[in-house]
Order: structure tokens, then sequence, then C-alpha cells
């Protein structure tokens, strides 16, 4: 075996009992192998109905009540942030525990990093440890460290679609197109902490010829129990890129039927049916006092494959320019964000950022949640519209 990044990459394959476990070869399998070499059957819907007999549910049926969520209205900001009550539930996975082998005996096998496809392979779920570089002072891990799990968890679903090593299907990839992140929206409820494991189950639809939706839901496990409880919802939109040409792309009609009929949990909105992604303000062309800049420079630990700086540093330069102020007495619970622009090797980019304010008498206008409107730009760039990397918008609510 060895290490890279999150998770253990085991070379060794398991050849029976085929589906739903994506080991390290990138191949399905119903046990997941240890680094030890040993195996551990990994729960099913089959197994979950015989430990406790519950249902199991896609979804959208894991939050109880779901409120209608607040659609965009023009270019002014959304509503404060309503996140969704979530009922106590049972995992697929058993909860994390600590392996010691002087009271669990010699052959019981440790913990694995699991990654598995659910729910007919129509959910990837991957679960990740909260690790001590992840979290800061109050020992809960950051909007940056939850980025990264969704980030990970969305490309190994991708390799279980498309096989180890390829983030598009072969008819993208003959003509030099990519799949590319525009759009996410983020909400916390609550940060896991040092030492918890987070599950993230990830699943995608697409919805026009040139875009498709992923959707995020975090889960925390906990109790000894087993029982679990959602802490988190993303959703994202993403287009068809040619990569040559620097242009969007309808996604090839074989992509869609073969997403669509193999690997799409359809009709399941983890925001909402009526959810719209709001459309996100310029803040050059507003009369906020902006925060003085604070610039970053593209460096090689920020690449992606693709030499571009990777959209979770992108979030991490956006934080960064936040006033302590604001982080002393406020917490942060969602992010808006778009992706307009790359930067690359060497570029420096400037981030600014300002509170929202409105006028008195507006429904948004409330001491106890703040809004705060973001830009990423490229230093030394003259043309207005590549210079502009990212926009986005946070809400924090008062501790």
């Amino acid at each position: 075996t060895h290490r890279r990044g999150r998770g253990t990459c085991v070379r060794r394959t398991v050849t029976r009992d085929p589906s739903p476990v994506l080991t390290g070869t990138g191949e399905m399998n119903s046990l997941t192998v240890h680094a030890r070499g040993s195996t551990r059957r990994v729960l099913t819907r089959s197994d979950n109905d015989r430990r406790g007999g519950h249902e199991f549910n896609p979804p959208n049926r894991f939050r109880t009540p779901q409120p209608v969520r607040r659609k965009a209205s023009g270019d002014g900001p959304s509503l404060a942030p309503r996140l969704r009550d979530v009922s106590e539930r049972p995992s697929h996975v058993p909860s994390a525990v600590f392996y010691d082998q002087r009271t669990q005996g010699h052959d019981a096998p440790p913990p694995v990093h699991v990654r598995a496809l659910i729910e007919d392979g129509r959910v990837f779920s991957e679960i990740f440890p909260v690790r001590f570089d992840e979290v800061g002072p109050d020992k809960a891990c950051t909007m940056r460290t939850v980025a990264s799990m969704m980030q990970e968890c969305a490309c190994n679903h991708i390799q279980a679609m498309w096989g180890k090593g390829q983030s598009s299907p072969a008819e993208m990839r003959s003509n030099n197109q990519a799949f590319v992140c525009t759009q996410m929206h983020i909400e916390v409820h609550e940060y896991p902490r040092w030492g918890d494991e987070v599950e993230v189950k990830t699943w995608v639809e697409v919805e026009r010829s040139v875009s498709a939706r992923r959707d995020f839901e975090l889960v925390l496990c906990d109790e000894p129990e087993g029982t679990c409880r959602a802490v988190g919802a993303a959703t994202s939109r993403w287009v068809a890129f040619d990569v040559a040409k620097r242009r969007m792309v309808r996604i090839p009609k074989k992509t869609t039927e073969d997403v669509t009929n193999y690997h799409a949990l359809l009709n399941n909105y983890i925001m909402g049916e009526d959810y719209v992604m709001p459309k996100l303000p310029d803040v050059r062309n507003t009369n906020l006092p902006l925060s003085q800049p604070k610039a970053f420079t593209g460096d090689r630990l920020d690449l992606d494959m693709n030499g571009h700086v990777n959209n979770v540093v992108y979030t991490e330069w956006l934080l960064e320019g936040v006033p302590e102020s604001m982080w002393a007495e406020y917490e942060l619970k969602e992010i808006e964000i778009e992706f307009r622009a790359e930067a690359t090797f060497g570029e420096t980019v400037e981030t600014r950022c300002d509170v929202e304010v409105y006028e008195e008498g507006d429904t948004r206008a409330d001491d106890d949640v703040k809004h705060m409107v973001h830009q990423l730009m490229k230093q030394g760039d003259e043309n207005p519209k590549t210079a502009e990397v990212v926009r986005a918008r946070t809400y924090w609510v008062k501790k």
C-alpha cells in the first residue's frame, strides 16, 4: 500500500461478490480491503435491514422536515440561511471506532477508509477522518476542509463511473473536452471536529444539454450506537468545456444517456426542487467600502492536474481576506461561489471583501446574521473579464 492525500490506496484486488465498494484498483467489490490484507464486509441495504429493520431511503427523505429553499431574486443577496433540521437515523456503515488490538483481539480488522457505491449504484459514499492539520484552535474543521472533502468525494465518484485516473468519459476525452465546476453552494450546520469521521455522499444528474448538477450531503456518525445526523449539504453546477478552444460545449448525447441510465440519482435536490443558484454581484460595481486587498501567488502546491489553482485553494484565499473581528463574533455557515476564470502558477491574485449593508426595514437586515461579498482578482490584468477569477458571498451567524 501507499498513501497519497486522503485515505489509503490499496493495490490488492478482491474479486468476490461484485459491487459496491471501490478498491484502490478502481474495481468494485462488496468487500473492503484493509491495509494489512484482511477484508471486512461493507454494510449494504440488505445488511442494514437485517440489523435494524430500517428503511433505506433516498437522500431527500433524510431531512425532516424539508423547508422550501429560498429563491434568488435579481442581483440582491438571498435571505438569511435556514439550515434544515435533521432527525437522527441509522447509517449504512458502522460508527467510527478506534481499533485497539489489546481489547479487540489480533484477528479483528482495523477501521478502514471506505468508498462505496450505494442506493443501486446511484450514490457514492466516502468516509473521511478529520485530521489534526485540518482543524483550528477550537478543534473544529474549516470550510476549506469541507470543500476539500466534497471535491475528493466527487473526483472518486467520477473514477468509479469512468475508470481509475479518468476525469471524463472516453467520448469527451477523445474530443479534448472536460467537465468544469462553475458554481457551488455549501451549507454547514455543524462543523465536524478533530477525531470525527465524516461520511460524504454525492450524486449527479444531467439536467440540460450543457450542464449537470452534483449534490452533496455530509453525515456525522459519532454516537456509540451508530446513529448519524446530516451536518452539511452542497449543490454545484458543472459544464462541458472544450479545453483547446476555451469555451463551453454541449454534453455529448452518449454521456448524458450513460449518466442518466446507469449513474444518476434523478429528481433528488439537496437544496430543494425550487432552488435557484443566486447571481452574485461584482463588488467593483458596489458602493461598499471594500477591505484592503490581500495578495496570494499561485504556487506549485496550489495547482491541480490541469495546471490551474485548485478550487479549494480559491475558497481558502477568499476566507483569508475576512477581518478577524468577523471570525471572533460570527461563525461561517454558508458560502456561494462563482468560478469565472482560472489562475495559474506564478500569477498573483488579490482578495477583497466587505459586509453587505441593508436599508432599515429590509428583512435581510439582522444583527445576528451577516452577509459578506467577496472577489478574487488577478494583479496586472487590464481585461476586466479575464482579471476576475472568483465571486462569492458568505453567510455568518452570531456565536
